[in-house]
């Protein structure tokens, strides 16, 4: 199975794919265009699933995020027909950016953080379906 993971904030997406149990990150892209450039990588990459974060706040009560990605996973249902999987990765993006900092020091750049979380909140999806 092929996967497209996807941290969406407002005016960026992070994008992740897997190569067998392995996610890794592939871009970030705007917001404006984007459903047309996922649907080109679901395509391209005969993706079959997508998972994308859930942004519930820490006692799980819906976040006005979380309304966000509900209505954008609803377009790319609608757009491009894909099935699309919530994942609750609540501290992706914290993960990354101390990822990011332990290994790249004082080169760390926030704005490259969306592709590693959504390589993270991919990697813990196919590491929970495989112990499963």
């Amino acid at each position: 199975m092929n996967y497209l993971g996807i941290d969406y904030w407002t005016n960026k997406i992070g994008l992740a794919i897997n190569v067998e149990n392995v996610a890794l990150p592939l871009w970030i892209i705007k917001n404006s265009n984007a459903i047309e450039q996922i649907r080109k990588i679901i395509f391209d990459r005969k993706i079959d699933w997508v998972i994308i974060w859930m942004a519930n706040h820490v006692n799980w009560k819906e976040s006005e995020h979380s309304r966000r990605i509900k209505s954008f996973s609803g377009i790319l249902k609608k757009e491009i027909w894909i099935e699309v999987i919530f994942h609750d990765e609540r501290f992706s993006s914290f993960e990354a950016k101390t990822s990011f900092e332990n290994y790249w020091e004082k080169r760390f750049d926030p704005r490259k953080l969306d592709d590693i979380a959504a390589c993270i909140i991919l990697q813990s999806y196919l590491d929970s379906k495989n112990f499963k």
